[in-house]
């Protein structure tokens, strides 16, 4: 991303219908007086997306504004950073910036090139994507009034579209989203902008000098003075070290919630020459250390092959457990367990299991154990099973 951004000579693509909820996208557009990027394969086939045109007073409110920018001094500046696209393909992404910075333009902002937003971004070792707080750091580090930046991805065969902005005054920050088609992606993309950014009339100057005024916390970081317009800009040439000028966001280790509650029905078949069934219906609270980590606690009912028939009884054990991750794109992820317990008037409970957790929503899973080799300790020696559980998760 060091060097300057590739002239994009044709349109966009299709979004198709997407595996695992994710497309890939769009058909060409009709041509357009920017540079385009490559186009992408896409359905034969797609329902065109229903673009709001913005109200005419907010043009006409976007006119004044520009006239009067025009008119009284130096224009806003703004800064584009660039646009992160999700499972699609990296020239989606480039055809959101290209239409951002014409819109943005069009708006009456002067727009930072893309050598001084990824200046900035790199000079205070910007997370990518950014977060708003980020956001607002690297447009005070650019010395631009307002930050823009989009995510796009692709689902049900269709664009999504959401686009951020930050203002130095203070206000904010501002968000729309919205979806398309390939033939319409830079129709939706400059709808959008032009809901979320504010016009450069709606400015307040003073709240901006007293935010301006302060230092965010940015290790070695030298705002960048933007040309007014008018003026030679100056041209930022940030040192090429390969690779890209963002540092990728990690993911948080610490859990937005301590506790979990699972219940849980589980299925014990016994092993070798020694058949038998036993079932478990419980409930078990666990506490997240991390959100891979976690320790619980198991109280169930057991119903029990017995000398003489069936036996009922209490089953209770401690449980660590351990998460993997599937993916850094997906929240599906393994769990590895083990578990130590006692089972009045019979003996000591092991138990060893892996399985699959699939998130239903954001506070509750499906968990699935699908290999628990377990030792029940009883009167005369270790009877094994090999248990199936099934138990629902809901983040307290």
């Amino acid at each position: 991303m060091d060097t300057p951004a590739p002239e994009i000579t044709q349109s966009p693509p299709a979004p198709t219908a997407p595996a695992d909820d994710v497309g890939t996208p769009p058909a060409e557009p009709a041509p357009r007086d920017i540079f385009l990027p490559d186009p992408l394969p896409g359905p034969e086939t797609q329902t065109p997306a229903q673009v709001v045109e913005p109200h005419a007073a907010a043009l006409a409110d976007e006119a004044v504004s520009r006239a009067d920018a025009d008119s009284t001094g130096p224009r806003l500046h703004a800064m584009v950073i660039d646009a992160a696209p999700y499972g699609v393909d990296p020239v989606v992404g480039e055809h959101v910036s290209v239409q951002l910075r014409q819109t943005a333009e069009e708006m009456g902002y002067e727009v930072a090139s893309r050598e001084q937003s990824v200046d900035a971004a790199r000079r205070i070792s910007m997370p990518f994507p950014p977060a708003p707080a980020d956001l607002w750091r690297v447009t005070w580090a650019g010395q631009a009034q307002r930050g823009i930046f989009a995510r796009v991805w692709a689902q049900d065969g269709r664009y999504v579209i959401e686009i951020m902005v930050a203002s130095m005054d203070g206000s904010g920050p501002f968000f729309a989203r919205g979806t398309s088609g390939a033939e319409d992606l830079h129709a939706v993309v400059d709808t959008l902008l032009r809901q979320a950014l504010p016009t450069p009339g709606r400015w307040d100057a003073q709240a901006a000098e007293r935010y301006m005024a302060g230092e965010p916390s940015i290790p070695g970081a030298t705002p960048a003075v933007m040309a007014p317009s008018g003026a030679t800009p100056t041209v930022f040439a940030p040192v090429v070290t390969g690779g890209s000028p963002y540092r990728p966001r990690r993911r948080s280790h610490r859990p937005t919630r301590r506790f979990d509650l699972a219940i849980s029905t589980e299925a014990a078949i016994g092993t070798g020459s020694d058949r038998f069934y036993n079932h478990l219906v419980g409930a078990r609270l666990d506490l997240r250390i991390t959100t891979e980590i976690m320790l619980g606690a198991y109280a169930g009912y057991a119903n029990l092959r017995g000398r003489d028939g069936r036996a009922q009884n209490m089953l209770f054990y401690l449980q660590a457990e351990d998460r993997i991750r599937l993916g850094e794109s997906t929240d599906w992820t393994i769990p590895l367990r083990f578990s130590l317990g006692y089972l009045p008037f019979n003996g000591p409970f092991v138990r060893i299991s892996a399985g699959l957790n699939v998130p239903v929503s954001e506070r509750v899973e499906l968990g699935i154990d699908l290999l628990a080799p377990t030792f029940w300790v009883i009167p005369g020696g270790v009877a094994v099973s090999v248990d199936v559980g099934l138990e629902v998760i809901y983040r307290l």
